[in-house]
């Protein structure tokens, strides 16, 4: 694109997002070249298939775990790995190695 060959740009993009149809950064950047070659109908599939997977990515919840829990207070991310470990909580209030582990964390935060 840089170099102004903007249809090797687009095909080379095609053909990555063929493999990688998720990436939303390849879709902007093919919608932006398809608007500059003239391909309007190919620039607004593009630039709505890129806003539609930057909505999805933004609606996507953090992934949440125990270990990445333990992970983020080992490297002093109190507040990350409180509030993760109150989502597992959530999600299984019964579980006694949470439980343990919540009673654990508080009385280090006490210290």
């Amino acid at each position: 694109v840089a170099s102004g060959q903007l249809e090797t740009a687009e095909q080379i993009l095609i053909e990555m997002l063929e493999f990688a149809p998720s990436e939303t950064r390849g879709w902007k950047l093919l919608a932006r070249t398809q608007r500059q070659l003239g391909h309007i109908d190919a620039g607004i599939y593009s630039a709505k298939r890129a806003l539609k997977l930057q909505n999805a990515e933004k609606k996507r919840p953090s992934p949440i775990s125990l270990t990445l829990a333990k992970l983020h207070w080992q490297q002093d991310e109190r507040k990350e790995a409180l509030e993760m470990l109150t989502q597992l909580l959530a999600q299984n209030p019964q579980a006694p190695a949470l439980n343990e582990l919540l009673s654990e964390w508080d009385l280090e935060t006490v210290k």
